[in-house]
């Protein structure tokens, strides 16, 4: 066991020559090797639980997949079950970005400034993207008393809803000082709270995209692009998320569970909108202003504020900066590499 020391025999010199045995037993933190080999073996072994859980969640996944996974996945007219499958698929891409830091111990203090700092470039990116997104929709007609409402107008009513959601939502979690996340507690646990009720909300936007897409003429081509370009997008997005919890202590199993759960809805969102597209429609551009909103609001005041108080500014801009450019740089190649045709 960990907590005693081993027992170690050490002789000592008698007057006969041979020498007595004498039994010496380690205590807890009178020596630092037995110590430091119990950590290592936590280590290990917490390593070894999380990656049998992971397995097993990745199994589970993987018979849902078969078993939703419609005869052909190229119809001429889209189903509900290509519709869900689409969704499904790139919502289970979110977990490839947190998978390069499940092998990540805790960072120290400077190693939580860059990450929280490479986590805001890549959510700014994201709102940069959902609001340029937004403004360029189709026209739909919309008006109230007969005076039509722009997209733009709509994409920024969405911002500031989801702003104000957030300031909201961050006041009355506060309000709980008892707030536990595990074996987190307090201001941290608020913060992860926060990240993870945002990054969901964001889904919901992209799956309503995603039914919006496989909708009228040419829907199942759109539909397959729009897919496969957020299932590239959620990577990423996956990676932000893990950048934000494994350094504040959240398990690696947790870390990837949560990742997915983030992007679930896409999927649940995806297939009540192709149904009823015509009344979703509408609030498309309100939904992409308000995961904009709510992000910038998150990636400004609450990730790049801890960032600046772990490293010096200059160092949280250029980690800032490379991870928005970075960002961008691959949403404009999901955006050449899915250029689809014309119907």
């Amino acid at each position: 066991m960990c907590h005693s020391g081993p027992t170690l025999v050490q002789r000592k010199g008698g007057s006969d020559g041979i020498g007595s045995a004498q039994k010496v037993q380690f205590q807890p933190g009178s020596d630092k090797v037995p110590s430091k080999v119990c950590t290592q073996k936590q280590r290990v072994m917490g390593l070894s639980q999380d990656c049998i859980q992971i397995i097993g969640v990745c199994c589970v996944m993987a018979v849902i997949s078969y078993m939703t996974m419609p005869a052909t996945l190229t119809a001429k007219e889209p189903t509900v079950l290509h519709v869900w499958f689409y969704g499904w698929c790139a919502a289970l891409s979110t977990g490839l970005g947190a998978l390069p830091l499940l092998w990540m111990s805790k960072p120290s203090d400077f190693w939580l400034g860059v990450s929280n700092a490479i986590a805001a470039g890549m959510m700014l990116s994201a709102s940069v993207s959902l609001v340029s997104e937004g403004v360029v929709l189709e026209a739909d007609g919309a008006a109230i008393a007969g005076y039509e409402i722009s997209h733009a107008v709509r994409v920024v009513v969405g911002i500031i809803l989801g702003m104000l959601f957030v300031v909201t939502t961050k006041s009355w979690v506060e309000g709980y000082e008892d707030l536990k996340l595990g074996d987190i507690t307090g201001l941290e646990a608020t913060k992860i709270l926060l990240i993870i009720a945002v990054m969901t909300l964001h889904s919901f936007a992209e799956g309503l995209g995603i039914g919006v897409s496989f909708c009228g003429k040419g829907g199942a081509h759109l539909g397959a692009f729009i897919s496969a370009s957020l299932a590239v997008h959620n990577v990423p997005e996956g990676l932000a998320v893990a950048l934000v919890l494994v350094p504040r202590g959240v398990s690696k199993f947790k870390t990837f569970a949560w990742a997915v759960c983030t992007s679930l809805p896409q999927p649940l969102i995806a297939v009540p909108v192709y149904m009823f597209v015509e009344q979703f429609i509408v609030w498309e551009p309100v939904g992409l202003g308000f995961a904009a909103g709510a992000m910038f609001w998150v990636a400004c005041f609450e990730l790049i504020a801890d960032a600046i108080k772990e490293m010096s500014v200059p160092m949280c801009s250029f980690c800032l900066s490379l991870s928005f450019v970075g960002m961008m740089a691959i949403s404009a190649w999901i955006d050449v590499v899915t250029v689809h045709p014309e119907a």
